[in-house]
Formats: C-alpha cells, sequence, structure tokens
C-alpha cells in the first residue's frame, strides 16, 4: 500500500496526500530518502565512470620534485642548485584552494619548489669553462612507463649560456646500468628560439614509442633514473635550467582509485541534502500554518505528506543517472583536473574563465570537454528547475488537503516562499540543490 501510495504521488497526488494525511507513516518516508540517495549515487558513479584524470610522476601535488637540486647529482665540475629567480612559471586553477576562479588566489605555480623558504625555483646547472654536463636523478625516480602506465615525458629548458645550441642533447632513461632507453634532443634544442627562452619539449615514452635507442634488455614498466647529457662545441662557462620535468599520460577514474571514498562522500551529502529539504520546507510551511493561527494541524502529517512530494526527486535524480549513463569517456589533462569542481546540480566541470591561464592544448581540451557535456548539463540543469517547479505544485496540493478553505493564491504564495526559501538555505548550507 505504501508504494501504492509514492507512485500515485505522480499521476493522481490528491488522492494520494488525503490517504497518507489521513494514515501517516514514517516508513513511507524512509523509502523515499532510501530511493533518492541510493539513484543519487547512480547517477554520480555513472558520471564518475567516465570521468578520467590524468596521472603524474611525481604525483600532482609534487610536481616540482624532480626539479629540486637536492635530489640530482652531477659530473665534476658542475654546480647544482636551486635558481629562485628565474623558474617556470605555469599557475593554474586550484579548486581546491576554495576560491572562485576570478580570485587571484585561485592559481597556484604547480612546477614551483616550495621546500624552501625562498619559493619558486627552478633547477640550474652551472660550470666554468667545461664542454659538457652530465646529470641525473634516481631517488625518488620510480616511474611504470608500461603499456598501463605514463605515456609522456614533459620537461623544460633554457638555455642561458654560452649563446649556441648545445652539439648534441641526450635524455636516457635507465632501468639499471646495463640496461636502458636513449632519445635524442639536439634537434629539439637546434632553433636559435631555445636560447635564453624556457622550450618546452613532451616526449612520447613506453612500448609504443618511438625514436628510443635501446640498449640490453630494459623495461618500460621500471624507470629508475633519468640522465641528461649536453655537449657544446667548446669549452665554455655554461648555465642551463630545467623546470616542469615529469611524467604524465595515464588516465584514470575516481570510481577506480577511489570507489570507497566516493561512496562515504556521497551518502553523507545526498542524505543530508534530502533531509535538510525536506525538513525545511516541513518547518516553513509548519510555521505559516502557526503564523495563520490554523487549529488542528500537527507536525507529523506535513512531514510525512511532504516526503511523498519530494519524490519528486527521486525522478529528476532518475532522469540524470539515466543522461549519465550516455556520457561518452572524457578525459581530464592534469592542470585542468585541478580545477574541476562539482556545480550545484552535481555535475563536474571546468569554470571557462580559468581556462585562459591554461596551455593551449590544455585549453582545446576544455573546449572539447565542454562540447562533449553540454547536453548532459543542459538536461541536468532543466531537471533542477522542473524537478522544485514540480515540488512546488505538490505542496500547494498538500496545503489545499490540509486546509481546503484557503484560496489558491494562498497555497500557492505558501508553497512558493517555502521551496524558494529551502532551495536558498541548501545552497548555502551543502552548496547543492
Amino acid at each position: 500500500m505504501i508504494l501504492n501510495d509514492i507512485v500515485e504521488v505522480i499521476y493522481a497526488p490528491v488522492n494520494a496526500f488525503k490517504k497518507v494525511i489521513a494514515n501517516p507513516k514514517y516508513l513511507g518516508a524512509i523509502i523515499i530518502l532510501l530511493l533518492f540517495v541510493a539513484v543519487s549515487i547512480g547517477y554520480e558513479y555513472a558520471q564518475f565512470n567516465q570521468t578520467y584524470t590524468e596521472n603524474t610522476s611525481p604525483t600532482i601535488d609534487k610536481l616540482a620534485q624532480y626539479t629540486n637540486a637536492t635530489f640530482w647529482s652531477a659530473n665534476p665540475g658542475v654546480a647544482v642548485n636551486n635558481n629562485y629567480f628565474d623558474y617556470y612559471n605555469y599557475s593554474v586553477y586550484v579548486a581546491s584552494l576554495g576560491y572562485a576562479a576570478t580570485d587571484p588566489h585561485a592559481y597556484y605555480n604547480i612546477f614551483s619548489n616550495y621546500t624552501n623558504d625562498a619559493g619558486a625555483s627552478s633547477l640550474e646547472f652551472n660550470t666554468i669553462n667545461l664542454k659538457s654536463i652530465s646529470a641525473n636523478i634516481s631517488n625518488p625516480l620510480n616511474a611504470d612507463c608500461s603499456s598501463g602506465g605514463f605515456k609522456n615525458l614533459s620537461m623544460a629548458f633554457k638555455l642561458v649560456a654560452p649563446q649556441v645550441v648545445p652539439q648534441s642533447a641526450v635524455v636516457t632513461l635507465y632501468v639499471n646500468e646495463s640496461n636502458f632507453y636513449s632519445y635524442d634532443l639536439t634537434s629539439s634544442l637546434s632553433s636559435a628560439s631555445a636560447i635564453n627562452l624556457w622550450q618546452n619539449l613532451t616526449l612520447p615514452v613506453g612500448p609504443y614509442a618511438q625514436s628510443w635507442a635501446v640498449t640490453g634488455t630494459p623495461s618500460w614498466g621500471n624507470v629508475t633514473t633519468l640522465k641528461l647529457d649536453f655537449t657544446y662545441p667548446s669549452s665554455s662557462n655554461i648555465t642551463l635550467r630545467v623546470g616542469a620535468l615529469f611524467f604524465h599520460g595515464q588516465f584514470q577514474s575516481p570510481i577506480q582509485y577511489n570507489s570507497t571514498g566516493l561512496l562515504l562522500q556521497f551518502l553523507q551529502l545526498f542524505g543530508l541534502q534530502f533531509i535538510l529539504g525536506w525538513f525545511i520546507v516541513t518547518g516553513l510551511i509548519y510555521i505559516f500554518f502557526r503564523g495563520l493561527k490554523v487549529e488542528g494541524v500537527t507536525w507529523k502529517p506535513i512531514l510525512i505528506a511532504l516526503a511523498f512530494a519530494m519524490f519528486v526527486m527521486v525522478i529528476r535524480e532518475l532522469v540524470n543517472l539515466v543522461v549519465a549513463l550516455t556520457l561518452p569517456p572524457l578525459h581530464y589533462p592534469f592542470d585542468v583536473s585541478l580545477g574541476v569542481r562539482f556545480d550545484s546540480f552535481g555535475t563536474i566541470y571546468f569554470p571557462p574563465e580559468a581556462s585562459s591561464a591554461l596551455s593551449a592544448s590544455s585549453q582545446a581540451a576544455v573546449n572539447d570537454l565542454a562540447s562533449l557535456t553540454s547536453g548532459f548539463r543542459f538536461t541536468v540543469s532543466a531537471m533542477f528547475f522542473v524537478s522544485y517547479v514540480w515540488l512546488g505544485g505538490l505542496c500547494t496540493l498538500v496545503v489545499g488537503t490540509l486546509k481546503p478553505e484557503f484560496t489558491w493564491t494562498k497555497r500557492v504564495i505558501i508553497s512558493a516562499v517555502s521551496v524558494a526559501v529551502t532551495v536558498l538555505l541548501l545552497l548555502l548550507l551543502l552548496g547543492v540543490v
């Protein structure tokens, strides 16, 4: 009977509310609460299952680690330091900082080395009257570049002195001393524009990558050391700076690495959303009745009737779930994923006003993602308006069932104000509606 009453709210709400008010049962409200939470979690899981964020090595919160001089060693005569005056500056929007995308405090230089009070820095090599630099980093480097691992190695160089390009430049990835891969960077740094300007390079890595010379029998699954070799035409004072050195190109969905954490987060969020919304709208309508000195109306019938009215929120989330299941795979680059956030309707997005700080390739990715999710986000937004207008209509019927002598104008005003205030309070308290 309770399940029939719940469904009847959709096609015969007046009859359903008469029965519920005459015999209010908490079981029906609990069933609707559980349905709402279950379907909402299903909607978010469907969305997150198609959302892939890019992993990096070092991890995204330690991207400056590979350019920290502490971890590098070099050939005799080469000084290795951190340069705190000239560093690779790439500040992107970070949603977890809690600021709006228009606030400068929301932007963070993700390749900065803040292990020293002096602030951000780059890795710098200096020599006096030498012809070459040979330097390597092992600890803490340990990168998996197998078929399921990282696909790219990125780095930025600034050739400060001498005012000529290197005669040869090679990056080597070691598994051990006898087994390694080598990549010739010479042609990539041969342009005059490489002198005294930051030059970004991205090299493909892994079993399917081309242009790597193989020595011994190395395995891409366990890269333990990275070595740089720069040789100049003649002996000179050399200054070379390195920034933004990291592996990337591996994508995972949050479901793959944090399914339990997401479940607990969503249980709390959607449970609170329903309970707060339910109690707030009930309390407001009850206050209206008390203020209008309505006799004979108690708390429980209002509470249970409005729980049944909120069954429309289950339908809303069910539509959102169906639409989320149609999403294509969405791949968020590492610098974009830091700025991804929830809107008030539970959809994932990157603030468009923050995209101007991104690289050209990441801006293109943001535009593609916005295009791929536009229909989904429109439907979810539309369902928000439909569901709350529908809820307002059902609240009007509940008020009329409780007090038939109220005019339609009075019923609508009570319901509209109660629902509108509920939406505002949910936004203020939870950030979701």
